[in-house]
């Protein structure tokens, strides 16, 4: 157990000034192979909008076609938010780290390509609607967008990575910040099994589950603060 976290949080290299100066550069080519990936996920998104050599349509019905794409645009509607939290999350991260190095750097790039399958799975949602399985791999591929957030932060933190004026409660506030969408993921996986409505109002489940982390984290602060 001790190897495999050793292997998954800690890095072999010895800390150095010459390394906290390579990644640091490593960071600003990473926030911008990021920045890069997360406007592609934009661009997909508004290729959800109908196409004449799509969806086959010409200029005769164009204001019918338009006019019923409602669920097209509430799935671009649903994933510019998405892509808009994750992007904030990704932002805090990297405004609060000073380097980094190939193994975080592979975390975050993969937290980014989750979410690009994820818009995979949304499109195929919107061509064959309500199936099990689709629903289900929305779920998998959000949550695992969250874990590997969760995990590139903890090894920032475990590696020295993050900025020296970081106050332990401003590192656990952002842990507090990147907890809910995660495990609201895997709460609606079960859902799918029910209806695709039952699997779209699970996701209501974020707002309480945000709340109860904000308590939890609080009640933590206040007990910390109370030992002499």
């Amino acid at each position: 157990m001790n190897k495999i976290t050793k292997v998954l949080f800690e890095s072999n290299a010895e800390f150095t000034e010459a390394l906290k100066e390579r990644g640091a550069r490593q960071l600003l080519r990473l926030g911008f192979i990021t920045d890069v990936l997360f406007a592609l996920m934009l661009f997909q998104i508004f290729m959800f909008l109908p196409r004449p050599d799509v969806d086959h349509f010409d200029a005769t019905n164009l204001v019918q076609v338009l006019s019923e794409s409602y669920l097209n645009y509430m799935t671009m509607f649903v994933g510019i938010l998405l892509i808009l939290i994750y992007w904030n999350q990704n932002n805090l991260q990297f405004g609060n780290l000073e380097m980094t190095d190939g193994r975080h750097s592979s975390i975050s790039i993969l937290q980014v390509v989750c979410l690009m399958i994820y818009l995979y799975f949304v499109r195929l949602d919107m061509e064959f609607e309500g199936q099990v399985l689709i629903l289900q791999m929305q779920s998998v591929t959000l949550a695992l967008a969250g874990f590997f957030s969760l995990w590139s932060w903890h090894y920032a933190i475990k590696n020295k990575r993050i900025s020296d004026t970081l106050s332990t409660r401003e590192t656990n506030d952002i842990y507090l910040k990147l907890m809910p969408e995660p495990i609201v993921s895997v709460l609606t996986f079960p859902f799918a099994w029910i209806s695709p409505l039952a699997w779209t109002l699970a996701w209501l489940l974020l707002i309480p589950v945000t709340w109860l982390s904000k308590k939890l984290q609080a009640r933590h602060l206040a007990s910390k603060s109370d030992k002499p």
